[in-house]
């Protein structure tokens, strides 16, 4: 598949450009980052609607909503 050669190599070129000792190592960490961030996202995306409708309340009751 070309696109899987176009990132391969892209990350190879990467990798030259780093500290990392090999691509393997350089993967691992991309992929670390990112599910660090999606979780997270999600830890703060985590409100129940109960605390979703507090938050407008008093966004409403502060005049930022109307």
């Amino acid at each position: 598949m070309e696109y899987q050669r176009t990132c391969i190599k892209k990350i190879k070129n990467r990798v030259k450009k780093t500290d990392f000792k090999s691509t393997q190592e350089y993967i691992t960490y991309i992929l670390e980052e990112v599910i660090k961030q999606v979780e997270e996202e999600e830890e703060v995306s985590t409100y129940s609607k109960e605390d979703q409708e507090k938050v407008k309340e008093r966004l409403k009751a502060l005049g930022y909503l109307d």
